[in-house]
């Protein structure tokens, strides 16, 4: 395990998740970064989809393997379908074989994206010995299950919800226990992972990151011009309308004080939800005249972003807030988005307003004086610093959110995962 290309193969794994646009970005374009040479760069590296045979050979899943084949042709793209009656065990023994028809003989590092890919690992990897298991946690689920029930704290849930909280949570510390390592994305999920019960030294901090930025002033220009965006102050929402990214409380009410305060101000809307974006702007009493609502292919957000003049990121100060670092903070840097961000939800905040990348605000609780105060203050600085706020949004995407700059510490990992199952077992041979 010295040499510069380590005689080992990467595999990403991945459970029920393959038809997710985040798959491409999140997965591929990381599991791609390790394809460079250099100390510890793993022979082999693959993404194996695990999907019940049900869904598997359905066209639309076919489509999706094709296009992440295409994505990143150096990482080998596999299907790994399972017959859904029968145990993981009983399925592990074909799907093992498959994994090793791509990666040989050689020793196997498991890179799980979450709980429910440990536990097909856990069964993977006594067939595939030598091998290690990586938990990469997303999120902190309990946290989320609760939140999703209307629920802000354990203590406040009712029997039923704590129930299905303390289990998924069991099931998140047998997942980490029976991993070597365990990467998160934010200061605030290692916090609560160790919290846990997840050992400090396990822990390893990787962010949701982008391959490279993506600004092009050309492609900027074009777009807003075709948009009829050229002459406003664009504010841009990526994502999907869920409960926790706070559109109907957070993003739309600070926008409509925005709308109130500024005659240029235009709120873009990314998101693969139209009719709901819609209904939610009409309901809180936007003009549509003052929006543009998109849906775009995963390969086309980019260019939107790039329209707009700042990304929202509102989220309310609360448990679950303060553990996150959504996936859109790295693609709105990316694009020279300077990004506003509410205030007292964990590092984001801060990293921001350290860097000059931004605007911190108070949205949540305030009355709607102190809102169009605050909105108007944010338009101002957005229109006075814009060249140096695109600057400092493309040097902190460059510094602390491509894959390329944790290449090396996930090669350490791996590696160090490895010896961890290999040296005991040679210790044992000698004895």
């Amino acid at each position: 395990m010295t040499s510069a290309r380590c005689d080992y193969a990467l595999v990403h794994l991945v459970s029920q998740e393959a038809d997710k646009d985040l798959i491409g970005p999140q997965v591929l374009d990381n599991a791609a970064a390790q394809l460079c040479d250099g100390p510890h760069a793993p022979a082999v590296v693959a993404a194996a989809f695990l999907e019940p045979v049900r869904h598997a050979f359905s066209r639309r899943i076919q489509r999706r393997m094709r296009e992440h084949a295409a994505r990143r042709p150096g990482v080998r793209v596999l299907l790994l379908p399972y017959v859904s009656r029968l145990s993981r065990s009983r399925n592990a023994g074909l799907l093992a074989r498959r994994l090793r028809s791509v990666v040989g003989r050689r020793a196997v590092v498991l890179h799980c994206r979450g709980e429910s890919a440990v536990d097909w690992a856990i069964e993977l990897a006594s067939l595939l010995n030598p091998s290690a298991i990586i938990a990469d946690i997303r999120g902190a689920w309990p946290e989320e299950l609760l939140f999703a029930r209307g629920f802000y704290a354990h203590n406040d849930a009712d029997e039923q919800s704590r129930a299905a909280h303390d289990s998924a949570l069991a099931h998140l510390q047998q997942a980490c226990a029976a991993s070597a390592a365990v990467v998160s994305v934010s200061a605030g999920m290692i916090e609560w992972l160790s919290d846990a019960g997840v050992p400090v030294e396990k822990l390893t901090y990787v962010p949701c990151c982008v391959t490279g930025q993506t600004f092009d002033p050309d492609v900027r220009e074009s777009l807003r011009r075709s948009l009829g965006l050229s002459e406003r102050l664009v504010l841009c929402y990526l994502g999907t309308i869920t409960r926790y990214q706070h559109v109907h409380d957070g993003v739309l009410p600070f926008f409509r004080a925005a709308a109130a305060e500024a005659a240029d101000a235009h709120l873009l809307c990314v998101t693969p939800e139209k009719v709901r974006m819609a209904n939610l702007v009409a309901e809180s009493g936007i003009a549509m005249d003052r929006v543009t609502i998109v849906s775009a292919a995963q390969s086309e957000v980019a260019a939107y972003l790039s329209a707009a003049d700042a990304g929202i990121l509102l989220r309310a100060p609360s448990r679950l807030n303060r553990y996150s670092q959504p996936t859109k903070l790295g693609e709105y840097l990316a694009a020279g988005l300077p990004v506003i961000v509410s205030r007292g939800t964990g590092r984001v905040d801060e990293l921001i307003e350290n860097e000059r990348a931004g605007a911190a605000v108070t949205v949540f609780g305030l009355s709607d004086r102190a809102l169009r105060e605050e909105a108007r203050r944010v338009c101002d600085e957005l229109r006075a610093c814009a060249a140096s706020f695109r600057v400092n949004a493309l040097a902190l995407c460059h510094r602390e959110f491509e894959w390329g700059r944790y290449t090396t510490i996930l090669r350490d990992m791996y590696v160090d995962a490895l010896r961890q199952r290999i040296e005991p077992v040679r210790n044992t041979g000698a004895n």
